[in-house]
């Protein structure tokens, strides 16, 4: 036989890999968990530290992964390195305004200090932020109701059951056109019964696509307290314009289109972190619209951060399959979550908007607007759960 070539019997080995098989399987399933760009990022920032050497931040990596395996919250997990990793993003103040650098980018991202546009700051400890905080931060206190909504950046043709003939830009455009359509007469409504603009705030992230930019929208059209977070990582998604060089920037610059307050998260953690920051935003009571959104967007942990810490009040909107009749699955052939909205309700056992009806038809004041929500249970279960938000802060119906 080749020596290169060996059959040596090893059961002491082969017992071991056979007895912890379900216990990797398990673990590899958890590692799944992790969204596709944390997990870039996660790999990133290893892979650059690792070259120190540092014999205390290979055990520290040790455990991590250990915990991550097991199942921990991510950022439970990472906080484990967190403490050996520089900062890998940073502001400067500059004649032209609050600039925003990220290791690994070409050029910086700047945000100009006219309209409403306030960097409040980095959430470092997110679970130490208070709602109450973050909008006195931003506006000097906290609108009676709070708006959010989570999503889809787009749609693609390949999301939908059956294929489709539309392009990712017409889809894309029926959905966010759909979601606006959802909250104006909401936002119409709740003014009819007295609200006013500024007693109303809205919580979204920078990027200019998706239900994000439907939120801006909306926030814009009805002159409501716009409050945008986002992940570093993402805000080289948001409306922009891209920049010559000059003396303060030398490589150019994106001068950014967000007159809006902003936190932003950074490092490892910033994906899940800024999932904490965001339900932290929305707050407890508050309506939170699921209109959709995959893995990425709705995972484990964000899921846990958004609705269990933050106790926003989610209400599931499948928009594209109520409005269009676009058919996005739950999950997909490998058991990954396609349709947030979709999977929360294929898992509640009933309706789970019979739980506003009472209310609905009870104690919000008759009108045209109100007709036209009975027609379509997640829009009057949303309303419902506005106004009484607006009703308990003694801003409506009194």
């Amino acid at each position: 036989m080749v020596q290169a070539i060996s059959r040596i019997q090893e059961t002491s080995l082969f017992n071991r890999l056979q007895g912890k098989a379900p216990e990797i399987k398990k673990g590899i399933e958890n590692l799944r968990n992790i969204g596709l760009t944390q997990k870039d990022i996660l790999l990133r920032t290893l892979a650059q530290y690792s070259i120190t050497g540092d014999k205390q931040f290979f055990e520290a990596s040790g455990k991590m992964y250990d915990k991550l395996m097991s199942g921990v919250p991510f950022s439970e997990a990472v906080a484990e390195v967190k403490a050996f990793l520089p900062n890998a993003a940073a502001i400067k103040e500059t004649s032209l305004g609050t600039a925003v650098m990220a290791e690994g980018w070409a050029k910086p991202i700047v945000f100009p200090n006219k309209g409403a546009f306030k960097f409040v700051g980095w959430a470092e400890n997110p679970k130490e932020l208070t709602t109450n905080e973050l909008w006195a931060s931003a506006y000097g206190e906290k609108p009676a109701l709070i708006l959010g909504s989570v999503g889809n950046s787009n749609i693609k043709p390949e999301q939908v059951k059956g294929g489709c003939a539309l392009t990712k830009k017409e889809l894309s455009a029926q959905y966010e056109g759909a979601i606006q359509d959802f909250y104006n007469p909401i936002i119409n409504y709740l003014k009819e019964q007295g609200a006013k603009s500024e007693d109303i705030g809205f919580a979204f992230a920078h990027s200019d696509c998706g239900v994000d930019k439907a939120a801006r929208e909306i926030t814009e059209l009805n002159k409501l307290k716009g409050f945008g977070t986002t992940p570093t990582e993402y805000t080289q998604y948001l409306r922009g314009t891209e920049m010559p060089a000059n003396e303060e920037f030398p490589n150019g610059f994106i001068l950014a289109d967000f007159p809006f307050p902003t936190v932003l998260t950074r490092n490892i953690s910033q994906i899940e972190d800024y999932a904490q920051v965001y339900g932290k935003m929305v707050g407890k009571g508050n309506p939170l619209g699921v209109f959709g959104g995959g893995e990425h967007a709705f995972s484990r942990d964000a899921r846990e951060a958004i609705i269990g810490q933050g106790g926003a009040e989610a209400i599931p909107v499948d928009i594209m399959r109520d409005k269009f009749g676009v058919v996005i699955p739950a999950v997909n052939e490998k058991g990954i979550v396609t349709n947030a909205a979709r999977d929360m309700l294929e898992r509640v056992n009933g309706n789970p908007y019979e739980q506003y009806r009472y209310a609905f038809n009870n104690f919000l004041p008759g009108s045209k607007l109100k007709e036209d929500f009975a027609q379509y249970d997640p829009q009057a279960a949303y309303a419902t759960a506005a106004y009484a938000k607006l009703a308990q802060a003694g801003k409506i119906g009194k």
